[in-house]
């Protein structure tokens, strides 16, 4: 994200809001100038955008949309055990994978020449980084276009085109596949576990807080499991657990060992990962369960992996119920919605959000990004109170939302910032239960050593 961002602590006076003016607005105010007679006091974003925020919680739906730059403050003090990987860390990644037995990166490098053209560079006219996504989908083009013309014998000769192709892309996907796969109960994750405890503790009178994510990590199921909240994620309870749509139709009470009474107990989200997850595997039969269980033949991982087929991909179950119910969800009125770490380059899940914009009157849209401000801007002793937007940079439904701003549209607030610095604005609606009160007490008991 650019060095101004590097170790910078989450917080929300890190947050600029744009302003209808075209402006991105610092959090603080900004006090007049005593040795300048036309200078005056400037209000920051502050009391603007914590507004926005509660209003938004108060909504009857709340949602919310984690892309990949949500993970990125999540922490391993032990550096071997890796962090949230980007774009070019998956690149790498593969990239030693394939190339396992050849360390000069030969068979990789070769792929990367045959089909994207050239070997990446930087300005020193070093290898750098491609993209991953682009390979991907051109190795995956190249061997359906392969598989056609070849001869029964062809596809399954070890030395031919067709097996040489299908190794690299497994090869590939391994490695994306171990990348990803970083959270474990010593991974720090203090805005996640904020994010989930100061949504939790919604009443329950109202729907169960929906989330979305692109992710494919745990980092949401392992704060949840560290809070003692509960998720709703479309598997049984049973000790194989099986994906089914219709367990996100089931809810959680508390029936009390005497009487008839059951009430629903607090802080249960539903949890929808639109692209899969590192703990599901579909079983020969089809069937997706939960399991960690690694080149276990009949246990394929369930992941959308980096390509342009990602949309058709998304047609299938059990991704399929994870769009319907964000594209459904965000239908329903008074809605809210915090998008957090996406970027918008995916159409199937932009697109969705646009249309809803465009019909839903009672949708409030939260919207937080780093990179909506070039860093340079923001670095040095004291920026600007206001800077300009640039809105030729962003991408095509960013500025889409960024024109609605623009004409004055309140339903949406638009941050530049992180999904860290976000949760650190985001007000506590109210206090504790007793439950959660407990399950904090030992969390801080468990801390200690023993």
């Amino acid at each position: 994200m650019g060095g101004y961002w590097d170790k910078r602590q989450g917080a929300a006076e890190n947050l600029r809001l744009l302003t209808r003016e075209g402006q991105w607005l610092a959090w603080h105010d900004q006090e007049a100038n005593p040795e300048d007679p036309g200078s005056r006091r400037i209000a920051g974003a502050k009391a603007r955008v914590e507004e926005a925020l509660l209003q938004s919680l108060h909504s009857t739906n709340v949602l919310s949309l984690l892309g990949s730059g949500a993970s990125f403050c999540a922490n391993n003090p032990d550096e071997a055990k890796g962090q949230a990987p980007g774009m070019s860390d998956l690149w790498h990644a593969a990239r030693a994978k394939v190339s396992e037995l050849d360390l000069d990166y030969e068979t990789f490098d070769n792929m990367v020449i045959e089909l994207v053209g050239a070997i990446p560079l930087d300005d020193k006219g070093k290898p750098r980084a491609g993209d991953i996504e682009t390979l991907l989908s051109l190795c995956k083009m190249k061997l359906e276009l392969t598989e056609i013309r070849a001869t029964t014998a062809e596809k399954i000769d070890p030395k031919g085109e067709v097996q040489r192709l299908r190794t690299f892309i497994a090869a590939a996907e391994s490695a994306i596949l171990t990348k990803v796969n970083f959270v474990d109960q010593d991974t720090d994750l203090p805005a996640h576990k904020a994010f989930v405890q100061k949504l939790a503790k919604r009443t329950v009178d109202k729907p169960r807080v929906k989330v979305f994510t692109t992710n494919y990590d745990l980092c949401i199921e392992e704060s949840a499991s560290r809070l003692g909240v509960v998720l709703v994620d479309g598997f049984s309870h049973s000790a194989e657990q099986r994906f089914n749509r219709d367990y996100f139709q089931h809810d959680i009470v508390r029936r009390q060992t005497s009487g008839t009474k059951a009430d629903y107990i607090e802080a249960v989200f539903h949890l929808y990962k639109l692209h899969g997850s590192v703990d599901w595997r579909r079983k020969s039969d089809g069937v997706v369960v939960r399991s960690m269980a690694v080149n276990q033949p009949g246990h394929e991982p369930v992941l959308i992996y980096p390509r342009s087929t990602k949309y058709q991909q998304a047609f299938e179950v059990p991704y399929l119920d994870a769009f319907a119910a964000f594209q459904a969800a965000l239908r329903e009125p008074d809605t809210a919605l915090f998008v957090a770490g996406f970027g918008f380059a995916d159409d199937h899940i932009s697109a969705p959000i646009w249309s809803a914009l465009e019909s839903n009157l009672s949708l409030r849209l939260v919207l937080v990004d780093p990179s909506f401000i070039n860093p340079i801007k923001l670095d040095g002793y004291q920026p600007d109170h206001l800077l300009d937007l640039e809105i030729d940079k962003q991408k095509k439904f960013q500025k889409k939302i960024m024109r609605l701003v623009q004409e004055g549209d309140p339903r949406i607030t638009v941050l530049n910032g992180r999904f860290e610095d976000l949760v650190d604005a985001i007000p506590a609606i109210a206090g504790e239960t007793d439950r959660q009160r407990l399950q904090m007490r030992l969390d801080q008991i468990r801390d200690f050593p023993q």
